[in-house]
């Protein structure tokens, strides 16, 4: 059994590595080579920072002042 801590460190190092698709490839072959428990502990990880990137662009979006900025440069005010 691989500890959470291992796993997070290294989805941070593929993470780092690899962009896009290739973070995508990556992360199927590290999970390729988990056991059924660990690669259960691999999604928990991946769809938290997936909910975190989520909350941190809705929390953007919820800065009225940023928001605002935004859409007057897209409206060419």
């Amino acid at each position: 059994m691989t500890s959470r801590a291992e796993l997070e460190r290294r989805v941070d190092e593929l993470a780092e590595e690899h962009k896009g698709r290739a973070f995508a490839d990556a992360i199927t072959s590290l999970a390729a080579g988990l056991d059924a428990p660990d690669e259960e502990l691999l999604k928990d990880i991946l769809v938290r920072r997936a909910a975190n990137l989520d909350q941190a662009v809705m929390d953007r979006v919820d800065a009225r002042g940023w928001f605002r900025r935004q859409w007057d440069r897209a409206g060419g005010a």
